[in-house]
């Protein structure tokens, strides 16, 4: 099995986004197989000998499963979200100097990301509220990414689509969250000045959240 082969990283990485196309495809058919496949990501990830390309893979794949299976989700977030917050810490420590650790660093973000806005959508109909413990991190990360000197215009997209999956997802509870948090508006008025239109888009989207 593809997932297994954590040491050949290609194969492996290979097999990660297979995952999550057939996520997209099947939606909740897929969850007879998912204790085995979120097994199977949770140990690579923590196992030390996976290659570090198919981190932000794995988490953009959590991404997929989350909108896949919904509610469904909730038993995997104790698990998914503190890796979430582990991997946030490893891209704050990075050297972006270094161009090949900024791509690395902007592939992770993107990852995180991706995976908190599937479990938003995947969550916003039903169990919501399950994502409040999280909230508070998550708009921590994006205001790191916000205040960094030189941002990935594909982070700036990520970021933002997260933040109105946030807030779509807890509605009302989400002003609570971003009460004190003015880099928010900056940051959105950032992305709805953008020449790229699907930031535009997305940040219009967000503002109205």
């Amino acid at each position: 099995m593809g997932l297994q082969n954590v040491r050949d990283y290609q194969v492996f990485a290979v097999s990660v986004e297979v995952v999550g196309h057939i996520c997209g495809a099947l939606d909740e058919k897929i969850l007879p197989f998912c204790d085995g496949i979120m097994s199977h990501l949770l140990t690579d990830l923590s196992s030390g000998v996976m290659h570090p390309s198919v981190t932000p893979l794995i988490f953009s794949c959590f991404g997929d499963i989350g909108i896949a299976i919904g509610k469904h989700f909730e038993k995997y977030l104790p698990y998914v979200m503190p890796m979430n917050q582990v991997a946030s810490e490893i891209f704050a420590a990075m050297d972006t100097a270094n161009e090949a650790m900024m791509n690395y660093s902007n592939q992770l973000k993107r990852g995180i990301f991706d995976a908190c806005s599937g479990i938003l959508q995947g969550l916003k109909n039903s169990r919501s509220e399950l994502m409040l413990p999280y909230a508070g991190h998550l708009l921590q990360i994006i205001k790191l990414v916000v205040g960094e000197k030189t941002r990935e215009e594909s982070v700036s997209k990520a970021a933002v689509a997260a933040m109105g999956d946030l807030a779509h997802a807890l509605g009302p509870n989400v002003k609570i969250l971003f009460k004190d948090r003015a880099f928010y508006v900056d940051f959105l008025r950032e992305c709805l000045d953008s020449d790229d239109y699907k930031m535009k888009e997305i940040a219009t989207w967000t503002q109205r959240m």
